[in-house]
């Protein structure tokens, strides 16, 4: 079965997983969150090398020195910031397939973004990225309730506030992420949930429609069903 994965998978691990991290809008930053030029330098250069994807042992070093920084800061302060570390680090073993160890990393950044300090694109990354490493490790059905939480924390944040001007990204990103889901959903045998997910990814997606869909959706909750 594992090996089936992997031929299914491999070459969809990295779908646009790099454009919700440089798309996510910032959660308000307190007083706590400064963080050094050193740390700054450290966390470009992780970026660089993950989103070059030319070097995967390169990659590895330099996200782990950010990964090991974050870590040093207090549990309850710079959520973002740790989170951003966190997925980058667990993108880069993916690429290096060091997947075991990109979970446990991925297990970090969604453990921060449980904290409730993040936005609806953060919170995606974090759970895309273990996602996608959970898939690649033969967990299919934990990436498969990975991605539904990261799916429906990227459509709200395509009904936000910053879903208007980031819509091409969260679009793009969004997309993705039901492609491969769909990837995952065939792995399992799951054929007619697959089929949907393709139908969805294939769809026009905006901000407004989705907000429309989220106010019908908090009218009805209540209604008792037929």
């Amino acid at each position: 079965m594992r090996t089936a994965v992997g031929l299914i998978l491999s070459g969809l691990a990295l779908y646009p997983m790099l454009a919700a991290q440089t798309a996510s809008v910032k959660a308000d930053a307190g007083p706590d969150e400064s963080i050094s030029q050193t740390y700054i330098a450290l966390d470009q250069d992780c970026r660089s090398l993950v989103n070059k994807r030319a070097d995967p042992t390169k990659a590895i070093a330099a996200c782990r020195k950010v990964a090991d920084e974050a870590d040093k800061f207090e549990p309850q302060s710079h959520f973002v910031t740790r989170r951003a570390a966190y997925v980058f680090y667990t993108l880069a073993l993916i690429q290096g397939k060091q997947i075991q160890d990109a979970v446990a990393v991925g297990d970090k950044a969604v453990a921060v973004v449980l904290l409730g300090h993040d936005d609806g694109s953060g919170s995606s990354a974090a759970y895309s990225a273990r996602g996608q490493a959970k898939a690649l490790a033969g967990d299919l059905a934990g990436a498969d309730l990975d991605l539904e939480k990261a799916e429906s924390y990227e459509r709200r944040a395509l009904s936000g506030p910053a879903g208007q001007s980031m819509s091409s990204q969260y679009t793009r990103v969004l997309k993705g992420l039901l492609n491969f889901h769909a990837q995952v959903l065939s792995a399992m045998g799951k054929k007619s949930a697959a089929d949907i997910k393709l139908d969805q990814a294939n769809k026009p997606v905006s901000g407004a429609s989705l907000r429309r869909h989220m106010f019908i959706g908090n009218l009805t909750d209540g209604w008792p069903s037929a």
